[in-house]
């Protein structure tokens, strides 16, 4: 609406011409008139023509036929181009330096960075442990380059030295929480990797991230996997959360029960790997001298185990 305050006056007039039912031709005009401490129609006046004009319609897209066999679906996702070459361990040290001199909001670091996660996935373990040994240092912003590619890794290699710096306290506890949830997101989880991260679930203060890490890796390595609960590594993980529940989830105090909740989340965390616990998984839940807490985690333990294991026939009845 208009005021007599009014600042700016702005006006909009276009002509179009339809063809065919195919637009043409449009012509534009916008006026804007700015009147700060003037009144009566004065002040500054800008105006903008435009003209839009149709020259040809194409009746198809022509374009060249490709080969079905160079065609493949793949994710977006950090895809690059494989090198045949032999990433050394030198050149990705070189690289974590020119990392630390670039400037931290460029393209030339998002490039930099992502070259550092490809090429991490070529190195061996005993490369990436000489290169952790030269490139753990801290640029001058405090920033480690190193620290934050290991995750986007998602090699065998990259796991094993993520767990071994977790493991010499070498870093501080919010990197060490960031590992831990890499972790849910490795797209294909090996069984090197969990017989890696298990002794870490027995660690004194183990923490939620770490419980619940792990055990996502557990969920997506037995989601491509068939007979997954014969592995060594997946049943070495699923007996030590068994050790935790005690045989029935009895616990002393508010302490223990916190403790409790968290390795029955996690259980439930690990799914199709959790079905071996279900009978225990019962128990806990049927005990009525359990806190009503520990009962409902029991229950929604088994919210990923399968219908194979015959969940109705091992959970409590007339509850």
């Amino acid at each position: 609406s208009q005021t007599e305050q009014q600042i700016l006056s702005s006006q909009l007039e276009c002509v179009q011409t339809v063809k065919d039912r195919v637009l043409a031709e449009a012509k534009c005009t916008e006026s804007n008139l700015v009147t700060p401490f003037s009144w009566k129609g004065s002040g500054a006046k800008t105006q903008t023509r435009s003209s839009l004009k149709l020259f040809q319609v194409e009746t198809e897209t022509l374009y060249k036929k490709a080969d079905s066999e160079d065609l493949y679906v793949t994710s977006m996702l950090y895809e690059r181009e494989q090198t045949e070459r032999e990433v050394t361990g030198g050149e990705v040290t070189e690289l974590v330096w020119k990392l630390c001199l670039a400037h931290s909001a460029s393209f030339e670091t998002a490039d930099l960075f992502m070259t550092l996660v490809f090429e991490l996935r070529h190195l061996s373990l005993e490369a990436l442990k000489v290169l952790w040994q030269r490139s753990s240092f801290k640029c001058r912003d405090n920033w480690q380059p190193l620290i934050d590619a290991l995750p986007s890794c998602a090699t065998e290699a990259c796991v094993v030295l993520m767990k071994e710096i977790i493991a010499s306290g070498e870093v501080e506890e919010d990197k060490v929480e960031y590992f831990f949830w890499s972790f849910s997101f490795i797209p294909k989880p090996t069984s090197g990797m969990i017989e890696s991260l298990a002794p870490l679930l027995k660690s004194p203060g183990a923490s939620q991230s770490c419980f619940l890490g792990v055990t996502a890796l557990l969920h997506r390595f037995c989601s491509a996997y068939n007979s997954c609960g014969d592995v060594p590594a997946v049943q070495s993980v699923m007996r030590t959360l068994g050790k935790f529940l005690g045989g029935n989830c009895t616990v002393q105090d508010s302490e223990g029960l916190s403790q409790m909740q968290l390795v029955l989340k996690a259980i439930g965390n690990a799914g199709l790997a959790a079905a071996s616990l279900a009978p225990v998984l019962s128990l806990c839940a049927s005990l009525k001298s359990n806190p009503i807490e520990i009962r409902l985690a029991a229950i929604q333990a088994f919210r990923r185990i399968p219908c194979s294991v015959r969940v109705s026939d091992l959970l409590p009845a007339g509850d």
